[in-house]
């Protein structure tokens, strides 16, 4: 099993470091292709329809039921459980399919901050990401059960194939003279030829049948009593920040959206860098609960976690901190200087936030998702009143800061019901995570930045060198002082395997 988790939690920083490259060579070559307009359409077109790609809490509900009858051993009761979520997942597709269609009519009276020709342009890649958005979502299912099963490397090695293989035919398609609709094409695609990949991994690895005719009213409503409130989590999360795009698009311009999409496609390499590990958990975290009461080697494990998920985060965002501003300007030019700020008020929070995802996995073992999306849904709530406030004044800057403010009020409320409700270690797991590792890194950074003041930053060359020397006193600094014995163990045995 352990080797099972450490082949995934490899396989996802590869991923990861090899999108963290593709990126940073990659989206500001795209922009200059497509231009910033067009860049702003392709980036509203993907959050405005992924506000109604939701599955209602399903996928969360299928990894938690799937997971809890695997640990009981019973077969049967996966087969009817996946029968089950399909027939629920096709209903709710046919849903989808009509709100997206009636939505088209109104596009031009949703975003009147657009002009009559990126109207037009935004209607055709509307039906593009729309139609694979419906023709992909009856496959959902798949990453649940996919991850319920410990599928882990199968799992990270086809979300590493979707990543690679779109960029590199995005790339072949503007080389060849394409414009933003092949772009939207290729996405689509590839992200319906993924999932329908996965299923028939899954198909034949875990030679289960869907008992496609199987319904039983009671199972069916613990289904939806759990995935219920999985789904209100999920919209509120995914309004939280998507929806920022569709604000700027109401109350300013296309070039504040490309200003924040940017913002969000750099906080969302520090989301995905942090989270490589979670999903690994769950399986295991419903285990340990099952076996027996394990607060306290829950706690463990959370701290163990958020410690190695600490040392990650805390390097990207202090980073950014430090360089982001030079590293924008070199990047993607000097119109992109407010990505700057919008990136350091997304991110500061996730500092605590995404280091505490074991919790997040027994909120999910334990059923007691209702609490936490009452949670999201109010920050949720209170990010959206803001961010129609000041955006019309502060554009994506003020979209940012509204989000920032909701979130950091959100982690005060959920490490609160994470004492009371869940009854987790919450001040030991602050004490020796955060308490012995964050204070000698904000002095290594607040010096260095210091050291910084006196460098002009020209170019690429005397920024990796910075950067370089950064890296370099940060690891030497974390491991001389605040690697623990496991910690310093787990460094070497990555470093004897690589041998």
């Amino acid at each position: 099993m352990k080797s099972v988790i450490a082949k995934g939690a490899i396989i996802s920083y590869i991923a990861i470091f090899l999108n963290l490259a593709i990126t940073f060579f990659y989206t500001p070559w795209m922009i200059r292709q497509i231009g910033v307009s067009d860049y702003g359409l392709y980036s509203l077109v993907g959050t405005f329809i992924a506000y109604f790609i939701i599955d209602f809490g399903l996928s969360g509900a299928i990894t938690r039921f799937i997971a809890k009858y695997r640990a009981e051993g019973n077969q049967t009761k996966v087969e009817n459980m996946l029968g089950l979520t399909t027939k629920v997942y096709l209903c709710i597709d046919a849903v989808i399919f009509l709100v997206l269609f009636v939505c088209f009519f109104f596009l031009k009276e949703i975003f009147t901050g657009l002009t009559p020709v990126e109207i037009e342009r935004l209607k055709v890649l509307y039906v593009i990401a729309g139609f694979f958005s419906v023709l992909s979502f009856v496959l959902h299912p798949m990453n649940g059960a996919m991850m319920a099963y410990e599928y882990f490397v199968e799992n990270k090695l086809m979300d590493m194939f979707h990543k690679v293989g779109t960029v590199v035919l995005i790339v072949i398609a503007l080389l060849l003279d394409g414009d933003v609709y092949e772009l939207v094409l290729i996405k689509g695609a590839m992200g319906f030829l993924t999932s329908f990949i996965k299923f028939l991994i899954f198909k034949r690895k875990s030679k289960i049948h869907i008992n496609w005719r199987y319904f039983e009213r009671s199972e069916m409503k613990g289904l939806l009593s759990f995935s219920v409130w999985v789904f209100l989590t999920s919209l509120a999360q995914r309004f939280r920040l998507t929806m920022m795009p569709t604000v700027l698009g109401i109350f300013a311009n296309s070039t504040e959206i490309s200003i924040f999409s940017l913002g969000m496609t750099i906080e969302a390499m520090t989301y995905i860098l942090s989270t490589a590990l979670n999903g690994l958990f769950l399986p295991k975290v419903t285990r340990m609960l099952k076996a027996n009461d394990g607060r306290k080697e829950v706690t463990d494990l959370m701290i163990r976690v958020g410690r190695l998920q600490l040392y990650i985060i805390g390097l990207i965002i202090m980073s950014f901190w430090l360089v982001g501003n030079d590293f924008l300007r070199l990047w993607v030019g000097e119109k992109f200087h407010d990505s700057y700020y919008v990136v350091i008020l997304l991110t500061i929070f996730n500092i605590v936030s995404l280091t505490q995802h074991i919790a997040h996995n027994v909120v999910f073992a334990e059923n007691k998702v209702r609490y936490t999306a009452t949670l999201t849904f109010v920050s949720s709530a209170l990010s959206l009143v803001g961010s129609v406030l000041l955006a019309p004044s502060m554009g994506a800057v003020g979209c940012a800061l509204s989000f920032g403010i909701a979130m950091t009020l959100n982690l005060v409320w959920i490490n609160v019901f994470y004492i009371r409700t869940l009854h987790l270690e919450i001040g030991r797991f602050f004490r020796e995570c955060h308490g012995r590792i964050l204070p000698l890194l904000l002095v290594l950074t607040v010096s260095f930045y210091g050291i910084k003041q006196i460098i002009i930053i020209d170019g690429w060359t005397t920024l990796f060198v910075l950067m370089g020397l950064y890296v370099i006193l940060y690891f030497s600094i974390s491991y001389l002082f605040l690697f623990n014995k496991e910690e310093k163990s787990l460094m070497f045995n990555v470093i004897r395997r690589r041998a």
